[in-house]
Formats: C-alpha cells, sequence, structure tokens
C-alpha cells in the first residue's frame, strides 16, 4: 500500500481498524512475555491506538511509530494530554506525553536508537496492513532495529484472500514463521 492511501483514509475519517477499547488478545497475552514493567515497548503503526496508553498504564515506555500525524495527534488531544513535538534536524518528529513517545513517518526510517532497546513489540495492524511484496521488508526491518532476543506479540488475520482482497490482509502462521521465526 502506498503512503497516500493511508494518507487518505485518516484524512477522511475512514478508520474502521481503529478499535474503542483495549485490544482483548493483548490483555490476555501481553504477560506472558515477562517484560519488566518499566522497559520500553514498540508499537509500529500505531496509529491513535488505545493499546499504547494501557501499555503505559502497566509502565512502560511506549515507543510508536505512525505515517499520519492525524493520527498522532488525535491520539494525545482524544486522551486529553498536552503533549509536545519534538524537531530534530534530519530525523521523523517526535510527539511525547507522560512516557507515550510516538515517531511520525515513515517507519522504515526508524533507527535501533529510536526504540531504546526495547525487549518487546506489539503488533496488531501493522504486518495486516502491508501487501504480502512489503511484509517482508517490513519483517526485516523490524528485526533490525529491535535488540536481539526481543518478543514480538503479534495479531494477525488468516481467511480466504480470495473473498476479500484487504486491507486488512490475510498473514497465516506459515508465513509468520518464514518471517519471523521464532521471534513471535
Amino acid at each position: 500500500m502506498r503512503s497516500e492511501f493511508w494518507l487518505e483514509r485518516w484524512r477522511s475519517g475512514q478508520i474502521g481498524w481503529h478499535q474503542v477499547d483495549v485490544n482483548r488478545w493483548l490483555a490476555k497475552h501481553w504477560p506472558a512475555l515477562g517484560l519488566e514493567s518499566d522497559c520500553s515497548v514498540f508499537v509500529p503503526l500505531c496509529g491513535k491506538s488505545l493499546d499504547m496508553a494501557w501499555l503505559r498504564a502497566l509502565g512502560h515506555r511506549v515507543i510508536g511509530v505512525e505515517l499520519a500525524e492525524v493520527a498522532v495527534r488525535s491520539f494525545f488531544e482524544e486522551a486529553g494530554t498536552p503533549f509536545k513535538v519534538f524537531n530534530t534536524p534530519g530525523d521523523m518528529p517526535r510527539f511525547s506525553s507522560g512516557g507515550i513517545h510516538i515517531y511520525c513517518g515513515d517507519y522504515l526510517e526508524l533507527s535501533a536508537a529510536h526504540l531504546e532497546a526495547a525487549p518487546g513489540a506489539f503488533d496488531r495492524g501493522a504486518l495486516v496492513a502491508l501487501p504480502a511484496e512489503q511484509r517482508a521488508v517490513y519483517a526485516d526491518h523490524v528485526q533490525r532495529i529491535l535488540p536481539v532476543g526481543a518478543q514480538v506479540l503479534l495479531i494477525t488475520l488468516d481467511y480466504d484472500q480470495e473473498r476479500a482482497p484487504g486491507p486488512p490482509f490475510a498473514v497465516s502462521e506459515a508465513e509468520v514463521q518464514a518471517l519471523y521465526g521464532t521471534r513471535c
């Protein structure tokens, strides 16, 4: 999917993937990762997900990345949380407030330094938002920027792609294994 597709969806309010509650699979399975409560965690293509506030409430420092500035601003504004924007020359803008930091831009521009050695990540909608030809690039990049041993809680959908073309796209367990091995 081209960036413009997602930016237009945010501009027009066509965000059917946004959940109004914390993801139930996150709440159920996150504790199994056994991460320290004060560690950093990464939320790729985060939108304005309430999951970030839930992770922060557990004590985690949350680091997200989102292409659409309207989504980033909406996250903080809808929570009634004042935020600051940090613009570092040559880097993506970083929106920050209370232990939640969201970089606004292309996720491929993120480096390991941005993630502060986050030992965990939560991907509810990033991998499934990408067509097959972009998923390997995405997964390779995620593995490059997360430290060795980091754990990823990944939620995918597996269905007959012929019946519904996506996005979200079907990603089978076999494809997840091919992309990530045992990291998810």
